[in-house]
């Protein structure tokens, strides 16, 4: 630079602003970079130390929980009666869950079973209704079997007795049966179908079958 260069000149002023400019920049990064460094670390020694805590008060917990009761215990035999078992917790077991699956289970097949019953009652009562029908207009003066008929009022007849004993050795879901053959055999006759067929070919060929759920 010459004695005689113009100290106050642009050229003069750009050489020595650039690299103070750029220095100033470069400090200025590295305080922020160090800034949010420091922040950084701040942040995860703080998240560190709730985890830690969090952690110490899931283990004090654990072993609380993991404790065995035993009979010293005030609460002991109070809690034994709800169904606690050592190692197990206070509450619904499987073996309770189980149970009360079982209950519903035979509660639903209760229900069914006495369905059934109401409907097996139902079918032998229209068969015994329809047979006594057929008979009498068949000029038959008593059922082949005295359950085979509608049962009647009158007690003074004490000429079924020992057939009555017999009747109830039977089931519904039996005399159904046995009835419902002597209709097929004898009249043609279906109570599903609620027709008389001309024959036994005719009965065959379009009747579904001799139970309620052939129909």
């Amino acid at each position: 630079m010459s004695d005689t260069e113009d100290y106050m000149s642009d050229k003069f002023l750009q050489g020595i602003e650039k690299p103070a400019s750029s220095s100033l920049i470069y400090r200025h990064a590295d305080k922020r970079k160090f800034e949010l460094m420091k922040k950084k670390i701040e942040i995860e020694a703080k998240l560190n130390q709730k985890n830690s805590i969090k952690l110490i008060e899931e283990e004090k917990r654990e072993a609380g929980l993991s404790s065995a009761i035993t009979s010293s215990n005030k609460g002991y035999e109070m809690i034994m009666k709800m169904g606690y078992k050592p190692g197990h917790g206070i509450g619904k077991t499987e073996s309770g869950r189980t149970e009360h699956n079982k209950s519903m289970k035979d509660f639903r097949d209760r229900i069914a079973q006495k369905r059934t019953e109401q409907l097996l009652k139902t079918d032998l009562y229209k068969s015994q209704k329809v047979c006594q029908k057929l008979d009498m207009q068949q000029e038959i003066e008593k059922p082949r079997e005295i359950w085979f008929w509608l049962p009647q009022d009158d007690e003074d007849d004490k000429d079924n007795s020992d057939t009555e004993e017999d009747d109830d050795s039977l089931s519904v879901d039996e005399k159904l049966e046995i009835l419902t053959k002597y209709l097929r055999e004898k009249y043609f006759y279906c109570i599903w179908c609620g027709v008389a067929f001309l024959d036994e070919d005719d009965l065959r060929d379009n009747c579904p079958g001799s139970t309620r759920n052939d129909h």
